[in-house]
C-alpha cells in the first residue's frame, strides 16, 4: 500500500502550524528510554516516536545515523514530536510487550500515553521522516476544493458538515490509517464521501455509515487485490477455496467454520514441491464439514488484516479457528500427515469425515 506523501500534507497544514517552524532546532536527537523511564516521557507529551532496536544487528549503526537524520529532516519540516529509543537488548521487558515478534528495528506511534496501532519496521530516513510527518496532523484535514483533495491520494474526500454525526464516524475511520491514506473534507450539507486515487474515476461510498462498514470500505480501497473470480469453476482449485484479497474476510474469518490457509507465490520453488503435498492433504480432509482448505497467491494479493496475517516468505499457513480473529501458525516439516495432526491440535470440533458418519449411522441403525 502507497504511504501518502507528508510533504502535501505539510504545505496543506502549514498555515495552521505557527510558532512550530521557528522551534525545528528543539530536540534534534532521540532519547534514550528505558522500563523505569519511558511511561513518565509518554506522559509528558501528546505524541511520541519510539524506535525499538537491537544494537546486536549488523546494521544497526547505519540505522541508528538514519534515526538521527530522520530527526532532524522532521524538525526541518516543522514537527516537534519527540524521538526516543530503547535498547531492546537490555530492556528486555519492554521489547516483549511491543515488539513481540522480535524483529527490529520497530517505530512505534505513542499517543497520550498509549501505543496506537502504528508500528512500521523502517530503516531510511526518508521513509522515517515520512512516517511522522504522515501521522503528525489532524486526522481529518480541510481542505478549499475536490481539487485540492486529489494533491494527496489516495484520498478520502467528504462533503460533510464539521458538527454532523457522519464527520465524526469518519473521523474516527481515518485515526486508523492516517500513516496509508488522507482524509480530507469540504464544509456542506451533501453529507456524502469518496475514494480518490490516481487515474481512476471517484468511487461515490455508497453503504452504512458506520465505523465498521467504511474501515472495510477503506481497508479495501487501498488493498492489493486480483479480481474475484466470476467463474464458480474457479472459485474451487484442487479442492481449496480460491482467495483473493477482497474476499479475504469472508472466506478466511468464518464464524463456524474453521480455515486452514496456504499463501503461495507461483515463482516459488518451496511452493511448488509443496503444491502436491497440500493438494493431496486437501483431498483428505474433503469430508470434513467444519473444515474450509482455501489457498491465496501472496505476490498478487495483499492482507486486509495485515497486523494478524502478514507473509515475508513462502509458503505460509494460517489456521483460523470458528470465531476468531488471529490465526494460528504452521511450522515444520511439509506433509501431509503433520498438516492432518497440525489440524488435529487446533480443530474447534472432533474430526468425522462424511464416509464415517454415514458408517455410525448405519451401525445405528441395525
Amino acid at each position: 500500500m502507497a504511504l501518502m506523501t507528508p510533504f502535501r500534507i505539510l504545505l496543506l497544514v502549514a498555515p495552521f502550524l505557527g510558532p512550530r517552524l521557528a522551534e525545528a532546532r528543539l530536540g534534534n536527537t532521540a532519547q534514550d528510554l528505558t522500563e523505569s523511564t519511558l511511561q513518565a516521557f509518554l506522559e509528558k507529551n501528546d505524541k511520541v516516536l519510539v524506535d525499538f532496536y537491537d544494537p546486536n544487528d549488523a546494521k544497526w549503526r547505519e540505522g541508528a545515523r538514519e534515526l538521527e537524520s530522520a530527526v532532524k529532516n522532521i524538525r526541518s519540516m516543522g514537527s516537534k514530536v519527540p524521538v526516543a529509543k530503547v535498547d531492546a537488548s537490555k530492556e528486555k521487558g519492554l521489547a516483549a510487550k511491543y515488539v513481540p515478534d522480535g524483529k527490529y528495528p520497530s517505530l512505534h506511534w505513542f499517543v497520550h500515553a498509549e501505543a496506537t496501532q502504528y508500528h512500521r519496521r523502517l530503516g531510511g530516513s526518508k521513509a522515517i521522516s515520512d512516517f511522522v510527518m504522515a501521522l503528525d496532523r489532524d486526522a481529518m484535514v480541510s481542505v478549499a476544493s475536490e481539487e485540492a483533495s486529489r494533491d494527496f491520494v489516495p484520498s478520502v474526500f467528504a462533503r460533510v458538515s464539521k458538527n454532523s454525526p457522519m464527520f465524526k464516524t469518519l473521523e474516527i475511520v481515518a485515526s486508523k490509517h492516517m500513516d496509508q491514506v488522507a482524509f480530507t473534507f469540504l464544509e456542506s450539507t451533501n453529507n456524502d464521501f469518496e475514494w480518490l486515487a490516481a487515474d481512476v474515476d471517484p468511487l461515490k461510498y455508497q453503504g452504512e455509515v458506520t465505523v465498521a462498514a467504511i474501515e472495510k470500505w477503506v481497508r479495501l480501497s487501498l488493498l492489493k487485490s486480483e479480481a474475484i473470480p466470476e467463474d464458480p469453476a474457479l472459485l474451487e482449485d484442487e479442492g481449496s477455496k480460491v482467495v483473493v484479497g477482497k474476499n479475504f474476510e469472508d472466506i478466511v474469518l468464518q464464524k463456524d467454520k474453521d480455515v486452514i490457509l496456504q499463501i503461495y507465490a507461483p515463482w516459488c520453488g518451496f511452493c511448488k514441491k509443496f503444491s502436491t503435498v497440500w493438494n493431496s492433504f486437501a483431498q483428505e480432509v474433503a469430508d470434513v464439514q467444519h473444515l474450509v482448505v482455501a489457498k491465496m497467491d501472496g505476490s498478487r494479493n495483499g492482507s486486509p488484516l495485515p497486523d494478524d496475517f502478514a507473509w515475508e516468505s513462502y509458503p505460509k499457513v494460517f489456521y483460523v479457528k470458528a470465531g476468531a480473529k488471529k490465526p494460528v501458525h504452521f511450522e515444520g516439516e511439509r506433509s501431509v500427515e503433520n498438516l492432518i495432526s497440525f489440524v488435529g491440535k487446533h480443530t474447534t470440533k472432533p474430526i468425522v469425515k462424511k464416509a464415517e458418519s454415514r458408517a455410525e449411522s448405519e451401525v445405528v441403525d441395525l
